[in-house]
């Protein structure tokens, strides 16, 4: 391994995972198409992981030039291109830049926080910006902002870190988008939200389009009425809904009435909705529904007349923000500048590896913390390629060869 600071590189353990994952979707796609070629190893940069592959014919190159696009689809990044370097072949794969607030090294800097409480994002100072759904004092929360403000980013991360600090026995989740075409199932690449389906804490898959989301409001107005006859708040429900515009927009008056219902009393037994729209000032959007919001997040909105009747003056700088995870929190006159946090495919997938293997017994004579070293600033200077090998789905890089292998190759989501 290079000689750069652990608290300045990446974490070791989802860099392995990262790179087993790439390695078997590069594989996949070849073998589909009858490529004589596979991943044995290679080098990672700064900017590109250089993955060495073995075949033995010139054509088999000339094929693997020919499946770009579906290499840039199977692996979700930006741009692919083969090489030839010391007579090895190489497939570089370039590597997204890394978020300002990663979610697992925020999650790991705020490991101490009380049941149901999440960061979301860090403010100017530094300071985690934290939700709490323990009590009925958080109702509900509305995120606003227009198209590439970062909302539904916000959303999947939110969603993540839940699952991530709180048991199954005492939150579930549920994710809604009635944007989508009702015979139309997106892929992961089509909806950041769809990967979500596989936390262990979801009631059902995400449902897209208007029938599974009516489907969705009409069962929780059940369970509300139901809760609130027997006394009972957990576990706490949280309703993930994208696009809430189009959802009044298509919704019959018995929906409507149902999903008002909810706003109105379903945080009384432990249902909490988290919802985004691009459309702040739609006439839907009424004052009924604004009153029973406890948070509004803004992100960018043009329009200053938009913003402020979304959130009242104290909104109206949103106009001023980047987007793209530049966000305002406001909680009654309280309103904080932060950066939304943010979680990648891979490392969600890393999570979803971690959520769904079981913990192994703890035989230590002393307390011992897992938690990495956490850094927000981004190293100085070019950090040193690291090399790594593959043999038999097992990635080795330095001395230390440790499997990531996954069991199930056709349920990597991404």
């Amino acid at each position: 391994m290079s000689n750069v600071p652990e608290s300045e590189r990446p974490s070791e353990a989802r860099l392995r995972h990262q790179l087993d994952v790439q390695a078997q979707q590069i594989n996949r796609v070849l073998s589909h198409h009858q490529v004589p070629a596979s991943v044995t190893g290679g080098t990672v940069h700064s900017r590109v992981v250089q993955f060495n592959l073995q075949t033995q014919i010139h054509a088999g190159i000339e094929r693997i030039r020919g499946l770009k696009d579906d290499l840039i689809t199977a692996l979700g990044v930006n741009d692919v291109a083969v090489s030839r370097e010391n007579d090895r072949w190489q497939l570089n794969v370039s590597r997204p830049d890394d978020p300002p607030v990663p979610l697992l090294k925020l999650l790991a800097s705020t490991s101490s926080l009380p049941p149901r409480t999440i960061p979301i994002g860090l403010a100017d100072g530094g300071q985690p910006v934290l939700l709490n759904f323990p009590t009925s004092r958080m109702s509900h929360i509305m995120i606003a902002g227009d198209k590439g403000a970062g909302k539904t980013s916000l959303l999947r991360a939110m969603a993540t870190a839940i699952a991530m600090t709180t048991r199954q026995a005492q939150c579930q989740l549920q994710i809604i988008d009635p944007a989508w075409n009702n015979d139309e199932q997106p892929t992961a690449h089509d909806s950041p939200l769809l990967p979500l389906g596989y936390l262990p804490h979801m009631l059902s898959d995400p449902a897209f389009g208007m029938d599974s989301g009516i489907t969705i409001i009409e069962f929780l107005d059940e369970e509300m009425t139901y809760r609130h006859q027997q006394s009972i708040q957990t576990p706490h429900l949280i309703i993930f809904i994208d696009h809430l515009e189009a959802f009044f927009e298509h919704a019959g008056a018995i929906t409507k009435s149902a999903f008002i219902r909810l706003l109105q009393y379903g945080s009384r037994t432990g249902i909490h909705l988290v919802m985004a729209t691009e459309r702040p000032d739609s006439p839907y959007i009424d004052s009924t529904i604004k009153s029973c919001l406890s948070i509004r997040i803004a992100g960018r909105i043009k329009d200053n007349t938009a913003a402020r009747r979304f959130g009242g003056a104290t909104l109206e700088q949103a106009s001023m923000l980047y987007g793209e995870g530049d966000f305002l929190i406001s909680t009654g006159d309280k309103v904080t500048y932060f950066q939304a946090a943010h979680i990648g495919d891979y490392d969600l997938h890393h999570a979803l590896f971690d959520l769904a293997r079981p913990a192994g017994p703890r035989l230590l004579a002393h307390q011992y913390s897992a938690q990495p070293r956490v850094t927000f600033n981004k190293a100085s200077g070019q950090t040193p390629p690291v090399t790594f090998s593959v043999r038999g789905g097992v990635v080795d890089i330095g001395n230390e060869t440790l499997s990531t292998e996954i069991d199930d190759p056709d349920s990597i989501p991404f």
